[in-house]
């Protein structure tokens, strides 16, 4: 009998069609249709070739040459990349896809494709993300931004406070970093102020990207239009007059907008013995203690985000949930394996009650990782009960996977749930909920959640007493819990803020600061040496790297002078010969580019056409260098612009018309706003050209 797949292969056609969709190659088609009219227009109109015209050098040694068909050549691959990102293609595909096509073609030289992998400011943004990285592994984020959360119950003052304070952590750590670490508590702190999640995340995304304008090393766009524009000479703080201001409108415009925008009726919740009943089946039994030390002290547990963890539930504790934590209270969760991860990683301070794996196992861990291992029939830990005893592994907890779970309670009497007052759910006598320590004896088919160094899958025992043993994913241990773990996170926290100080004066190259901040963290032990390479974002130093050789290509052809010479035209038209209009212009276009493919690839791509521009008029480098770099980050009408976007989508949950409902208005105040502060800060003459 033919056994048909569930689900078909893919065919050769099928690929073709998911690279080139009908829109992306009718586009194509047009675009070299159209190149290809111009091209052979541009051969007998000389005046359309200067279109197209690149000089080089000054007096006598004045060069200058028009290519329109390479120009056309290389206008024609960027549209098809901006489609292809447009699709979902990752832009540092793509562009290492055209650097490369432009290299092969001789368009640019191999020196000019290769200049952004040893740019000075892309390796200084790599060592900056393992600082950050050491940061937040240390919990010292999610300390700060609880701290400086606080308590507040008042609806207007809560929601700006909140803003303020992501605000302040993303000028000086990446947005992305700050949103990751907000979100679960802020999904929790947000029914307090009177708000749902919908109303405080999508908003607190928009200020975040706003404010990490506020240095050049916190910002990817930032940097890219640094290193393409060295002529405009951006210093460190360049942009945080400009940066304060914006997020000072993002956050009126925020605070004004939210209810009436993203407003929603409550939905009805399960009630807590169908949400209890549905979140605890089949999960692990795990106890938790406050450690002396940790950040959750002095928070209540809905403030520390512990009332609904990814894939675990808290379902006992043994005081009021209204009460803040103190040193030696036990909390009661039901996780799945990525559940009991997620505690982890995400409550810094939280002990694990019983066998410490800490203590068992001791150093390396980050040779460690959780496992799920099935006990096999005729094992001998059939018949055993916990705590059991395992080579180079701590067995944390056990279920057995039947519904419902056959379990003793911890407890001689089960008590009502505790509810905070602001909890969703209200109070509910759990008591018949089947959920408890496992406390019977070990049989075939039972599982067990361990804690073990990575050779543990490859050890002769485990092949005969488990099943099957399978790893838990981001399941390493966390690097925080000890004290000395919270020092490291506050001396990562001290040298990023000695990098920053010491780039701002000027001591030395921001390279070399960022490298050597990057030696003592692993000297340190901040960031593990083994580690290190994991905290690097390779993405993004391809797309800056790529982005430098397009750029280079859009000047060597002549492109850029021809795209510099259209958004002239259409400035001097929209202003009526104003050259503030010029700058409106970019501020469009750039804000346009960024909604609909990445931020950093749309500064890469506009760079050297501003630079044109600038060169043309007279206007200053370094007012519209800080025009791209802010227009480039106000992405705010697209759901795909950013990757904090991305994230919020599902958590709050939005639609794409929420965040066009949102973001659409907010993007042509920042329009006008930008290119207005720039010019005002920093004038719109070339201040070399007016001393000529």
């Amino acid at each position: 009998m033919q056994v048909e797949p569930v689900r078909s292969f893919r065919s050769g056609r099928s690929y073709l069609t998911e690279t080139c969709s009908p829109q992306v190659v009718i586009v194509c088609l047009l675009s070299a249709c159209f190149s290809l009219m111009l091209g052979f227009w541009a051969d007998d109109e000389p005046e359309l070739r200067r279109f197209f015209e690149v000089c080089k050098g000054t007096g006598r040694k004045r060069t200058c040459y028009s290519r329109p068909w390479t120009a056309l050549f290389v206008g024609n691959v960027l549209l098809a990349a901006t489609a292809m990102m447009m699709q979902g293609y990752r832009s540092h595909f793509v562009f290492m896809g055209a650097v490369t096509l432009f290299g092969t073609c001789g368009v640019i030289s191999t020196s000019q494709a290769l200049a952004g992998f040893s740019s000075p400011g892309n390796i200084a943004f790599q060592a900056v993300l393992v600082l950050v990285g050491g940061i937040q592994d240390s919990g010292v984020l999610d300390h700060i931004f609880s701290r400086l959360l606080g308590a507040e119950q008042k609806n207007l003052k809560a929601f700006l406070r909140v803003q303020l304070v992501t605000a302040f952590l993303s000028a000086f750590v990446q947005q992305t970093t700050v949103v990751v670490a907000a979100a679960p508590a802020l999904q929790r702190w947000a029914p307090q102020a009177g708000f749902t999640p919908r109303e405080i995340l999508l908003p607190i995304a928009s200020v975040g990207g706003m404010s990490q304008n506020f240095m050049i090393v916190t910002s990817t766009v930032a940097l890219t239009i640094f290193q393409t524009m060295p002529e405009a000479e951006l210093q460190m703080l360049d942009p945080a007059l400009g940066c304060i201001v914006l997020t000072a409108l993002t956050c009126m415009y925020c605070t004004l907008a939210t209810k009436p925008l993203l407003g929603s009726a409550a939905v009805e919740p399960p009630s807590r013995m169908e949400h209890l009943r549905h979140q605890c089946s089949n999960r692990y039994y795990l106890s938790f203690e406050i450690a002396k030390g940790s950040f959750l002290i002095g928070s209540t547990v809905a403030q520390a985000g512990l009332l609904s963890q990814p894939g675990a539930s808290l379902v006992d504790t043994d005081f009021a949930l209204d009460k803040r934590l103190e040193v030696g209270d036990f909390l009661h969760f039901a996780a799945t394996a990525a559940g009991v991860a997620q505690i982890r990683n995400r409550s810094p301070g939280l002990m694990m009650k019983g066998v410490d794996p800490l203590a068992v196992l001791g150093a390396q861990r980050h040779r460690r990782r959780l496992f799920e291992v099935g006990i096999a029939p005729g094992s001998p830990l059939v018949g055993c009960k916990l705590p059991i005893s395992l080579n180079q592994a701590s067995c944390i907890a056990a279920r057995r996977p039947q519904a419902p779970m056959t379990m003793t309670s911890p407890y001689p009497q089960r008590r009502p749930f505790r509810s905070s007052p602001g909890d969703f759910l209200p109070n509910t006598d759990i008591s018949s909920v089947e959920l408890g320590e496992f406390r019977e004896a070990l049989s075939a088919g039972d599982i067990l959640l361990v804690e073990a160094f990575l050779e543990f899958a490859d050890l002769p025992e485990v092949d005969r007493n488990f099943s099957f043993v399978a790893v838990v994913p981001e399941s390493a241990p966390p690097r925080h819990g000890r004290p000395v773990d919270q020092r490291r996170g506050w001396l990562a926290l001290l040298l990023l803020a000695i990098v920053i100080v010491c780039s701002v004066l000027n001591f030395c190259e921001l390279v070399f600061l960022g490298l050597a901040a990057v030696g003592l963290c692993i000297i340190l032990n901040i960031v593990h040496r083994e580690a290190v390479l994991q905290r690097l974002n390779l993405p993004i130093f391809l797309t800056i790297a790529g982005g430098l050789g397009v750029g280079q290509a859009i000047k060597e052809s002549g492109l850029g002078n021809a795209w510099a010479k259209l958004v002239i035209s259409a400035g001097h038209h929209a202003a009526l010969g104003h050259p503030l209009g010029i700058l409106v212009a970019l501020s469009f276009i750039t804000s346009l580019l960024a909604n609909l493919m990445s931020h950093t690839a749309t500064a890469a791509l506009m760079a050297p056409i501003a630079m044109r521009v600038c060169s043309s008029e007279g206007m200053n480098l370094k007012t519209t260098a800080l025009v791209l770099v802010f227009s480039a980050n106000a992405a705010f009408a697209m759901p795909f612009a950013t990757s904090s976007n991305i994230m919020i989508k599902g958590l709050g949950p939005y639609d794409f018309a929420d965040f066009l409902r949102f973001g659409l208005p907010l993007q042509l105040m920042c329009l006008i706003a930008i290119p207005a502060l720039c010019a005002f800060q920093f004038g719109l003459s070339d201040p070399n050209a007016m001393e000529t």
